[in-house]
């Protein structure tokens, strides 16, 4: 029976120097190109490594495994009465080797000179704490135009030039100098970090003056009770400080737009979400097909938001963090949020989110004002909290005319929006009913104005039929004219995508107009 010590000294030793040989890093080659540094390196290493490993290993003890040949193959024995080892010397050199090997391809010149230079780099002066050298600016030099060379074989159609034959040189003209360039040396800001032979007493007193008020320039007791005004206005505010880094730390949402659809979800609750997380919305909506086909309600309502809002191939998107959809909402919510919002919010786990909004704003406004107390710029006043937070509902089954009302949060106003239709109808037209209560739900009532055409496209006409297509160009669905949808012979062919960036064109300037974040 060979014990488990020797069997794995022979395998870790064996495999380590095959795996050397094979990398060519045991060829006299390599050994002899070796700088003396990387073999100082390998040799030190090689002896760390395998000391510690060998104080556990214990090559003198017996151990307490074997391995032996059976009926069936190898067989593993516990604590069997004969072991045979290899001598602990073997054992050690085999151990050494294996640590020389890996180390040796681990280790070459470069990585030896990249490690004794390490002090070096560690102790260089960075640009970020010290000022570095910079090039001296370039002076103004006025550079006399190259003279003008007569080009070869151009004798002749320079004197018949001059004896009026021809009205100009053509290609034997006379080239032009080419034009002084005036390198003008840009102001630069002066460095106040340390230089390369500031001393560090002097580097300190530096920095002390310049947090206390500039000692040198001013009288020190001005300068101190200008320093304490500083640190009282800043402990005055210091939960809001707090509060502000936290939520900066913690991604605290920017703004909160919460929509209640009464439909049922389109995506389910698959398990693998417990573990994975729901997708992101700006994976859900990265490629949408450009009209929807095939698709049941709530698979229609989410294309019509994720074209409307998220779709870059429409131009500048909102921000798809900030929305919230909740599927399977009854259908009295907006009923429901008008006669108690923070119930219901909290019911509907929307609670957190809009407060967390609210509570950010005022803290902006808060430090605005210790900003402008401290005599800094004031940074640009936080947009209102109807354009941050918003309530919105989609109500599926009864037809609803787009309106909102007001409601107060924790003492801020916030709008609330319903709209409802009777039915939707994921064929033909229906899109576009999904697609102006929608856009009027989040956006109001667009201006544009309606248009009514006539059935006047004949596509079984023998007689110039591309002209009888022209009609298409300027029917717009959006507007009223919603017959090429309903007809099968004709759908394949109507410029959806020019009507579609146009409606989503108008929809997004007013959308992003009444919406901001903080």
């Amino acid at each position: 029976m060979i014990g488990l010590k020797s069997l794995a000294a022979v395998l870790l030793g064996g495999g380590a120097i095959a795996l050397a040989a094979w990398r060519g890093v045991l060829a006299p080659a390599y050994l002899t190109s070796l700088s003396t540094t990387a073999c100082f390196l390998v040799g030190l290493v090689a002896s760390l490594a395998a000391g510690l490993a060998l104080g556990g290993w214990r090559p003198h003890v017996a151990s307490r495994g074997a391995m032996t040949f059976g009926r069936s193959g190898l067989v593993l024995v516990d604590d069997p009465p004969r072991v045979r080892e290899l001598p602990a010397v073997v054992q050690r050199a085999l151990v050494l080797a294996a640590m020389t090997c890996v180390t040796l391809l681990a280790l070459g010149n470069h990585a030896a000179a990249r490690i004794v230079e390490l002090p070096a780099d560690l102790a260089a002066p960075e640009p970020s704490g010290y000022c570095m050298p910079r090039a001296a600016a370039a002076k103004e030099q006025a550079r006399a135009p190259a003279p003008v060379v007569d080009q070869a074989g151009c004798a002749l159609v320079k004197r018949a030039y001059q004896l009026g034959y021809t009205k100009s040189l053509g290609s034997c003209a006379p080239k032009e100098a080419a034009p002084v360039v005036t390198a003008v040396a840009q102001p630069q800001e002066v460095c106040t970090r340390r230089q390369l032979d500031e001393p560090w007493l002097h580097y300190g007193y530096r920095k002390a003056s310049g947090a206390f008020g500039a000692l040198g320039d001013v009288a020190p007791g001005d300068a101190i009770d200008h320093r304490v005004t500083d640190v009282r206005a800043h402990l005055d505010h210091l939960e809001s400080l707090l509060a502000n880094v936290a939520s900066s730390i913690g991604g605290s949402p920017h703004a909160a737009h919460h929509l209640w659809i009464a439909l049922p979800d389109p995506h389910g609750h698959p398990w693998t979400e417990r573990f994975t997380g729901e997708p992101r919305c700006s994976t859900v909506f990265a490629s949408l097909p450009l009209w929807p086909r095939d698709l049941d309600r709530s698979q229609l309502v989410e294309h019509v938001i994720g074209q409307l809002l998220f779709a870059t191939r429409f131009g500048t998107t909102a921000s798809c963090n900030d929305l919230v959809i909740h599927w399977d909402a009854p259908a009295d919510a907006c009923a429901r949020l008008e006669h108690d919002p923070v119930a219901f919010l909290g019911e509907q786990h929307a609670l957190a989110s809009v407060r967390a909004v609210l509570a950010r704003r005022r803290r902006a406004i808060e430090l605005r004002g210790l900003t402008a107390e401290l005599g800094r710029r004031v940074p640009p006043e936080p947009p209102p909290a109807q354009a941050i937070v918003s309530l919105s509902c989609f109500v599926v089954g009864d037809a609803k005319a787009a309106h909102g009302s007001m409601v107060s949060i924790d003492g801020d106003a916030i709008g609330v929006r319903e709209v409802g239709v009777k039915d939707i109808r994921t064929t033909g037209a229906g899109p576009i009913d999904v697609y102006v209560a929608m856009a009027s739900l989040l956006a109001g009532i667009s201006a544009r104005p309606a248009l009514a055409q006539a059935e006047d496209v004949d596509p079984n006409a023998d007689d110039f039929l591309l002209t009888r297509l022209d009609p298409l160009v300027d029917a717009d669905p959006f507007a009223g004219a919603r017959w090429p949808l309903e007809r099968d012979e004709l759908i394949e062919i109507v410029p959806i995508e020019r009507h579609l960036h146009a409606f989503i064109d108008d929809f997004r300037r007013r959308y992003l107009a009444q919406r901001g974040r903080l």
